[in-house]
């Protein structure tokens, strides 16, 4: 980590996030809640080597701020067959996974669908328990800041479940509710299920699923708040906005109203949901080598966007994805880079393995001395 960090020193990063808890719920700090990621892919840490003091302890050597992110509401994942996670050793965390529609109108675990073991963010046990790590991490930890990661539903499949649905026909006050009367056919389109034909409480459902994650999200705040007042509570969503509605999620100030700008699928009172100003920075993931052009699949247009909807209601920093994007060349990365830094308040480089790691980026090489110069622009 020493070797590590400085070399990012010396490219001008100024802080890292660590990821301590991913999707398999494990964690990656001494915890007295949760189990600890101990050894993967056939490499093991000491027993007694507490990963996340050592970053902090070796980062903050090296004059850099260390946050920590947290996947929420993930808990289990299916990785080649070999079943990692609460989900599937707990039966209490079985039961509250969350429930997905197929496109024949089935509605069943998403461990029986997908690889990702998601909690129905819904369920009073799964705000508790991420609650309760949040806790557990901010209080033992001397960190510079939180990071809210995967704090949504799983895609907008999520959750169909009979406790979800109950729940909605109680906050929409409706005398009954069916799945139909959300969304009365699916769709597959480019293998990602899409509601076909939606029914008369569909604009109502995404409103429900979006002020289920803003409630959670305030009372996480006003945890972190009440153990350490000055940490800063910040988040992780990817930049495209206009449809980022299905899994959840509405990250933008509440004074922004997307039914006024054109977009069908939000209510009236959809802007209510937006939780902007309960953090005090957003990140978002500008994922496109496209880097000029209207919609929000560039990276110009997604900053545009973002700043939009945001209405400076936090410090924004937008993502560039180094190794997962498909380049046309290296000084198409380099480009995407200085735009971002340019015009937000910094930029935020996922991730650090394809810098560091030769084999996990389409250039084949480390990519420190490029990353340093799109920085020093």
């Amino acid at each position: 980590m020493a070797n590590i960090f400085q070399k990012l020193v010396d490219i001008g990063v100024k802080g890292v996030v660590i990821d301590v808890k991913g999707i398999p719920g494990l964690v990656s700090y001494n915890s007295s809640i949760a189990n600890q990621l101990k050894s993967w892919n056939g490499a093991t840490q000491a027993a007694d080597f507490d990963y996340l003091k050592n970053a902090i302890t070796e980062g903050k050597k090296k004059g850099l701020k260390v946050f920590v992110s947290m996947s929420i509401f993930a808990e289990g994942m299916n990785y080649g067959g070999n079943r990692i996670g609460k989900v599937f050793t707990d039966n209490s965390f079985s039961d509250i996974q969350s429930q997905v529609i197929t496109q024949s109108g089935d509605v069943k675990k998403i461990t029986d669908v997908y690889t990702y073991g998601l909690l129905n963010p819904l369920q009073p046990l799964a705000q508790e328990y991420e609650s309760s790590l949040i806790r557990e991490v901010i209080s033992n930890y001397d960190l510079d800041g939180f990071v809210l990661d995967y704090c949504r539903y799983y895609d907008i499949s999520a959750d169909f479940s009979d406790f979800t649905l109950e729940k909605f026909r109680q906050w929409a006050k409706l005398p009954a509710v069916s799945k139909t009367d959300i969304v009365a056919e699916w769709t597959t389109v480019n293998g990602v299920l899409t509601p076909k034909v939606t029914g008369p409480q569909y604009k109502s459902w995404l409103e429900f699923r979006a002020q289920t994650i803003r409630d959670f999200v305030s009372k996480t705040r006003d945890m972190v708040k009440s153990v350490k007042p000055h940490l800063p509570l910040c988040s992780y969503s990817g930049a495209w906005y206009d449809s980022y509605y299905g899994v959840g999620v509405n990250w933008a100030s509440n004074t922004y109203d997307p039914s006024a700008d054109g977009y069908s699928w939000a209510s009236p009172n959809y802007k209510n949901t937006g939780y902007a100003e309960l953090l005090d920075m957003f990140m978002t993931g500008n994922y496109t080598p496209t880097l000029t052009g209207a919609g929000w699949w560039t990276v110009q247009g997604a900053i545009n966007g973002t700043k939009q909807v945001l209405k400076n209601a936090n410090i924004y920093y937008g993502g560039v994805d180094l190794g997962n994007t498909q380049w046309s060349n290296i000084q198409n990365m380099k480009d995407a880079i200085k735009m971002i830094k340019q015009q937000t308040k910094g930029v935020m480089l996922f991730d650090l393995v394809h810098i560091d790691d030769a084999s996990t980026n389409q250039f084949h090489k480390q990519l420190y001395d490029d990353v340093k110069e799109a920085l020093a622009n």
